[in-house]
Protein backbone atom coordinates (compact mmCIF):
# COMPACT_ATOMS: atom_id res chain seq x y z
CA UNK A 1 0.00 0.00 0.00
CA UNK A 2 1.28 3.11 -1.20
CA UNK A 3 0.14 6.67 0.87
CA UNK A 4 0.33 9.12 -1.34
CA UNK A 5 1.15 13.33 -0.06
CA UNK A 6 1.06 16.25 -1.93
CA UNK A 7 0.67 14.52 -5.09
CA UNK A 8 -1.58 17.34 -7.60
CA UNK A 9 -2.58 14.81 -10.01
CA UNK A 10 -3.53 11.77 -7.14
CA UNK A 11 -4.70 13.86 -4.50
CA UNK A 12 -8.57 13.99 -3.43
CA UNK A 13 -8.94 10.92 -6.09
CA UNK A 14 -11.01 7.87 -5.09
CA UNK A 15 -12.50 4.75 -6.43
CA UNK A 16 -11.20 2.32 -8.76
CA UNK A 17 -8.26 2.45 -11.50
CA UNK A 18 -8.58 0.25 -14.16
CA UNK A 19 -8.81 -3.66 -12.66
CA UNK A 20 -6.02 -3.75 -10.07
CA UNK A 21 -5.46 -0.20 -8.37
CA UNK A 22 -8.16 1.56 -5.42
CA UNK A 23 -7.65 5.16 -4.17
CA UNK A 24 -9.22 5.75 -0.56
CA UNK A 25 -9.12 8.95 1.35
CA UNK A 26 -8.82 8.32 5.16
CA UNK A 27 -7.69 11.42 7.38
CA UNK A 28 -7.49 13.66 4.31
CA UNK A 29 -4.68 11.68 3.01
CA UNK A 30 -4.79 9.46 -0.40
CA UNK A 31 -4.34 5.90 -0.25
CA UNK A 32 -3.43 3.72 -2.52
CA UNK A 33 -3.60 0.06 -2.46
CA UNK A 34 -4.05 -3.41 -4.89
CA UNK A 35 -7.90 -4.41 -5.37
CA UNK A 36 -8.50 -7.24 -2.88
CA UNK A 37 -8.78 -10.54 -5.15
CA UNK A 38 -11.32 -13.47 -3.79
CA UNK A 39 -11.13 -16.85 -4.58
CA UNK A 40 -14.94 -17.27 -4.95
CA UNK A 41 -14.75 -19.69 -1.48
CA UNK A 42 -14.38 -18.87 2.15
CA UNK A 43 -12.76 -20.87 5.39
CA UNK A 44 -14.81 -21.63 8.02
CA UNK A 45 -12.45 -19.07 10.04
CA UNK A 46 -13.81 -16.61 7.45
CA UNK A 47 -17.15 -17.18 7.82
CA UNK A 48 -17.19 -16.85 11.60
CA UNK A 49 -14.87 -13.57 11.09
CA UNK A 50 -17.64 -12.22 8.92
CA UNK A 51 -20.84 -12.73 10.71
CA UNK A 52 -18.47 -11.30 14.07
CA UNK A 53 -18.05 -8.15 11.85
CA UNK A 54 -21.25 -8.35 10.68
CA UNK A 55 -22.50 -8.33 14.14
CA UNK A 56 -19.86 -5.27 15.36
CA UNK A 57 -21.52 -3.12 12.93
CA UNK A 58 -24.71 -3.65 13.82
CA UNK A 59 -23.90 -3.06 17.20
CA UNK A 60 -21.71 0.47 16.17
CA UNK A 61 -25.20 1.20 14.29
CA UNK A 62 -27.32 0.70 17.21
CA UNK A 63 -25.20 2.87 19.21
CA UNK A 64 -26.03 5.51 16.56
CA UNK A 65 -29.66 6.04 18.11
CA UNK A 66 -28.21 6.63 21.49
CA UNK A 67 -26.87 9.71 21.36
CA UNK A 68 -25.36 9.95 24.36
CA UNK A 69 -22.82 7.11 24.34
CA UNK A 70 -22.28 7.56 20.80
CA UNK A 71 -21.16 11.54 21.92
CA UNK A 72 -18.67 9.63 24.50
CA UNK A 73 -17.67 7.42 21.60
CA UNK A 74 -16.86 9.93 19.47
CA UNK A 75 -15.43 11.75 22.27
CA UNK A 76 -12.72 9.25 22.84
CA UNK A 77 -12.07 8.07 19.72
CA UNK A 78 -10.70 11.88 19.20
CA UNK A 79 -8.64 11.94 21.86
CA UNK A 80 -7.36 8.13 20.49
CA UNK A 81 -6.89 9.42 16.88
CA UNK A 82 -9.28 6.90 15.79
CA UNK A 83 -11.12 8.23 12.88
CA UNK A 84 -14.26 7.98 14.62
CA UNK A 85 -17.02 7.25 16.79
CA UNK A 86 -18.62 4.59 15.21
CA UNK A 87 -15.12 2.97 14.24
CA UNK A 88 -13.99 2.69 17.77
CA UNK A 89 -17.89 1.06 18.69
CA UNK A 90 -16.98 -1.15 15.97
CA UNK A 91 -13.45 -2.35 17.21
CA UNK A 92 -15.55 -2.05 21.36
CA UNK A 93 -17.71 -4.78 19.88
CA UNK A 94 -13.92 -7.25 19.15
CA UNK A 95 -12.16 -6.33 22.47
CA UNK A 96 -13.50 -7.75 25.88
CA UNK A 97 -12.08 -5.77 29.19
CA UNK A 98 -9.13 -6.63 30.66
CA UNK A 99 -8.53 -7.10 34.58
CA UNK A 100 -5.34 -5.44 35.35
CA UNK A 101 -4.85 -5.71 38.85
CA UNK A 102 -7.28 -6.98 42.33
CA UNK A 103 -5.44 -5.74 45.16
CA UNK A 104 -7.61 -7.59 48.29
CA UNK A 105 -4.92 -6.52 50.70
CA UNK A 106 -7.59 -4.12 52.90
CA UNK A 107 -9.75 -6.99 52.70
CA UNK A 108 -9.82 -8.75 56.24
CA UNK A 109 -13.48 -10.24 56.39
CA UNK A 110 -15.16 -7.36 57.67
CA UNK A 111 -18.43 -6.04 56.30
CA UNK A 112 -16.98 -2.61 54.60
CA UNK A 113 -13.33 -3.83 53.78
CA UNK A 114 -12.82 -2.67 50.39
CA UNK A 115 -11.23 -4.69 47.50
CA UNK A 116 -9.74 -2.55 44.87
CA UNK A 117 -9.69 -3.34 40.96
CA UNK A 118 -8.25 -2.17 38.16
CA UNK A 119 -10.16 -2.76 34.71
CA UNK A 120 -9.39 -1.44 31.66
CA UNK A 121 -11.34 -1.46 27.98
CA UNK A 122 -10.71 0.45 24.86
CA UNK A 123 -13.47 2.48 25.28
CA UNK A 124 -14.72 2.26 28.91
CA UNK A 125 -15.81 -0.58 31.57
CA UNK A 126 -19.17 -0.62 32.11
CA UNK A 127 -19.83 -2.37 35.28
CA UNK A 128 -17.41 -4.56 37.60
CA UNK A 129 -18.63 -7.46 39.82
CA UNK A 130 -17.43 -9.60 42.57
CA UNK A 131 -18.23 -12.73 43.78
CA UNK A 132 -16.91 -14.08 47.32
CA UNK A 133 -16.56 -17.78 47.46
CA UNK A 134 -15.97 -20.30 50.79
CA UNK A 135 -13.24 -22.27 50.63
CA UNK A 136 -16.05 -25.19 50.42
CA UNK A 137 -17.41 -23.56 47.11
CA UNK A 138 -20.47 -21.99 48.49
CA UNK A 139 -21.59 -18.58 47.32
CA UNK A 140 -20.79 -15.77 50.32
CA UNK A 141 -21.54 -12.79 48.70
CA UNK A 142 -21.70 -11.02 45.01
CA UNK A 143 -22.48 -7.30 44.37
CA UNK A 144 -21.17 -4.96 42.11
CA UNK A 145 -17.89 -2.85 42.48
CA UNK A 146 -18.53 1.22 42.25
CA UNK A 147 -15.92 3.12 40.08
CA UNK A 148 -13.82 4.55 42.33
CA UNK A 149 -12.77 8.00 40.30
CA UNK A 150 -10.33 9.01 43.20
CA UNK A 151 -7.52 10.02 40.82
CA UNK A 152 -10.08 11.43 37.97
CA UNK A 153 -9.66 7.93 35.99
CA UNK A 154 -12.30 5.74 34.94
CA UNK A 155 -10.71 2.29 35.36
CA UNK A 156 -10.37 2.26 39.53
CA UNK A 157 -12.98 0.65 40.86
CA UNK A 158 -14.33 -0.47 44.75
CA UNK A 159 -15.83 -3.20 46.28
CA UNK A 160 -17.00 -3.17 49.62
CA UNK A 161 -17.49 -6.52 51.45
CA UNK A 162 -21.53 -6.87 52.65
CA UNK A 163 -21.04 -10.35 54.83
CA UNK A 164 -18.73 -10.52 57.55
CA UNK A 165 -16.06 -13.94 56.83
CA UNK A 166 -14.02 -14.58 59.68
CA UNK A 167 -12.47 -17.77 58.20
CA UNK A 168 -11.58 -15.80 54.61
CA UNK A 169 -8.15 -17.60 54.05
CA UNK A 170 -8.74 -19.86 51.38
CA UNK A 171 -11.21 -18.23 49.64
CA UNK A 172 -11.65 -17.66 46.43
CA UNK A 173 -12.65 -14.06 44.44
CA UNK A 174 -14.18 -14.00 41.24
CA UNK A 175 -14.13 -10.75 39.41
CA UNK A 176 -16.01 -10.06 36.52
CA UNK A 177 -15.63 -7.11 33.96
CA UNK A 178 -18.23 -5.86 31.44
CA UNK A 179 -17.87 -3.35 28.39
CA UNK A 180 -20.48 -2.01 27.00
CA UNK A 181 -21.14 -4.31 23.60
CA UNK A 182 -21.49 -7.21 26.46
CA UNK A 183 -18.37 -8.38 26.39
CA UNK A 184 -16.87 -10.22 29.95
CA UNK A 185 -13.83 -10.79 31.15
CA UNK A 186 -13.16 -13.03 34.32
CA UNK A 187 -10.49 -13.35 37.35
CA UNK A 188 -10.13 -15.49 40.05
CA UNK A 189 -7.81 -16.11 42.77
CA UNK A 190 -7.96 -17.34 46.51
CA UNK A 191 -7.42 -15.32 49.17
CA UNK A 192 -4.20 -15.96 51.52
Amino acid sequence: MAIVKRNLITTGLSGKLGKNLVFRQRKGKTILSVTAHFSGKRSIAQEQQKDRFKKATLYANIQKHNPELMEEYNRVAKEKGIYSGYNLAVSDYFHPPTIEKVNSSEYHGEIGDVIEIIALDDFKVKRVELEIYSSDGSLLEKGLANESNQNGSDFEWEYAATVANTEFSGDKIVVKAFDYPGNETDKEFVLG
